[in-house]
């Protein structure tokens, strides 16, 4: 299976494969291998991994394939994995975000992934989208909490209150 939507992202410490993607590939997560670590900062939050796999990668044009091994992560992106300039440091490319392409040597000569635009763009809007969504349900969380600590608090006052009152307005003055 083809996979179209790449990140290249130079601050990510693992490249990424996405849990849809992995079983878009009709991969069974008992091939996993439980992960050591955990991704800070990914999203905007700290991720644990399902797990990881090491996949032979391919352009399609008949290139050599190299092996990358996957952080699989259960969330929600526009992207189907993510891949981190080590790695094209290590097949000898160079990227170029501006132009959207990627060109690296081969036997055959020099290879070139080109990019397209307007996906970016689109994978970009989602991306933003997705985590404004996060962030809402995250400040929805946080004030729902702080309405149940609230309600909790009066829960114990109140009942004081009244003991108290009661016993104060039942004294003899």
């Amino acid at each position: 299976m083809g996979v179209r939507r790449i990140l290249v992202d130079s601050g990510i410490s693992v490249e990424v494969l996405f849990h849809d993607t992995f079983k878009r590939m009709e991969l069974s997560d008992d091939i996993l291998v439980p992960s050591t670590y955990r991704i800070y900062g990914f999203n905007g939050t700290v991720t644990i991994p399902k797990g990881e796999v090491t996949l032979r990668v391919s352009d399609g044009g008949g290139y050599p394939d190299t092996l990358i091994t996957f952080g699989v992560v259960d969330l929600a992106s526009p992207y189907e994995s993510i891949i981190r300039r080590p790695w094209i440091a290590g097949i000898k490319g160079v990227a170029s975000t501006y132009h959207q392409r990627l060109r690296f040597p081969t036997y055959k000569g020099i290879a070139e992934v080109v990019g397209d635009s307007q996906a970016a763009r689109q994978c970009m809007q989602v991306d933003a989208k997705i985590n404004e969504e996060r962030r809402a349900r995250q400040r929805s969380e946080k004030n729902k909490a702080k309405e149940t600590k609230a309600a909790e608090e009066l829960e114990r006052i109140i009942p004081q209150s009244v003991m108290t009152y009661e016993t104060q307005g039942n004294e003899p003055s």
